[in-house]
């Protein structure tokens, strides 16, 4: 049996300019992090010559490739050549799907993984980005990005530049100081709301070229974040991690509604920075404090959301077989 986990990753700035349709066009930048909350896959030979599936509280049996509904596992079990290879694969995730953490490029990178583990053929970073690019935007058409598997597949903080298809992970200098104590502010709550990223960004991509200034900006913005920690300003930082979220309201797409106002409006009376992670509104919030403002504070300003305490993780994708 193969055991991967993946995790899951908290952007900051530059999320979206990652997308197919600008990044290929005018080149993207992210800054973002990974999480210790996991996708986890196990896969093993399935003897009743079926495909045994269990993912995200639901079950299927197929007798082919073919017939597997769950898109992601179909194509990757296709993509890495095991669709002749009967198998039994499980999925779990530590926090709740479509919640605008990057769980489905973490489920991509991490199915890939554990197949090209499964057969023997374990195969680089590289790769494994470059399959769930496929996967994600050819086969399956998705009006979507390269930032999530990127990060997921390769973990820690990551300043990553796109350029014609192609993530690069940039050095940054920063001291370890200045980046532990920045990090080191950020809390996490979870609303309960979740939705479809897909018809998000499809609306982004179909209006593209009418908010590349906003586009531009936010480029521009995981870059200012990067120049603050390596200055040692961990505040400045934080509120590019602000301005990422007043950059993505202004977009066509799910990216505003009555919660998310009124949530910024509480986060500004409360004087921290806060941003809504995903290519949509998604189920967690995002929370930078400040030097001087505590914890049980923030915690108890946003009472009606559940505090998820979570660490930041330096590891990518790990595999074990068993």
């Amino acid at each position: 049996m193969i055991l991967t986990k993946t995790p899951l990753r908290i952007p900051l700035a530059g999320g979206l300019t990652d997308l197919k349709g600008y990044a290929d066009r005018f080149g993207g930048t992210t800054v973002s992090a990974t999480i210790d909350k996991y996708i986890f896959i196990a896969v093993k030979k399935n003897l009743g010559k079926v495909f045994d599936l269990h993912y995200l509280n639901a079950y299927e049996k197929a007798d082919t490739v073919e017939d597997i509904r769950h898109n992601h596992i179909r194509e990757a079990i296709k993509l890495t050549g095991l669709g002749n290879s009967h198998l039994d694969l499980t999925i779990m995730n530590d926090l709740n799907h479509e919640g605008g953490l990057g769980s489905s490029g973490a489920l991509t990178a991490g199915l890939l993984s554990a197949l090209n583990e499964h057969k023997e053929q374990p195969v680089d970073d590289n790769r494994i980005i470059a399959d769930s690019s496929k996967i994600e935007m050819d086969i399956l058409e998705g009006a979507s990005g390269y930032h999530d598997h990127t990060i997921t597949q390769l973990g820690g903080f990551r300043l990553i530049n796109y350029e014609q298809g192609t993530p690069t992970a940039m050095e940054t200098n920063i001291p370890g100081e200045h980046l532990k104590h920045f990090l080191k502010r950020f809390m996490l709550f979870y609303s309960g709301f979740h939705a479809k990223t897909r018809p998000s960004l499809a609306l982004l991509a179909e209006n593209l070229d009418s908010v590349l200034p906003q586009m531009d900006a936010m480029k521009a913005n995981a870059h200012d974040l990067i120049e603050a920690l390596s200055r040692g300003d961990v505040n400045g930082a934080g509120e590019c991690v602000q301005r990422q979220q007043d950059l993505k309201q202004k977009l066509p797409g799910s990216f505003e509604n009555e919660f998310v106002i009124e949530t910024m409006r509480r986060a500004r009376k409360l004087g921290v920075f806060a941003q809504i992670p995903g290519g949509k509104i998604g189920a967690f919030l995002l929370v930078y404090r400040p030097s001087g403002l505590k914890r049980k504070k923030v915690i108890k300003h946003f009472g009606d959301l559940q505090h998820i305490p979570f660490q930041f993780v330096q590891e990518g994708t790990r595999s074990v077989r068993l």
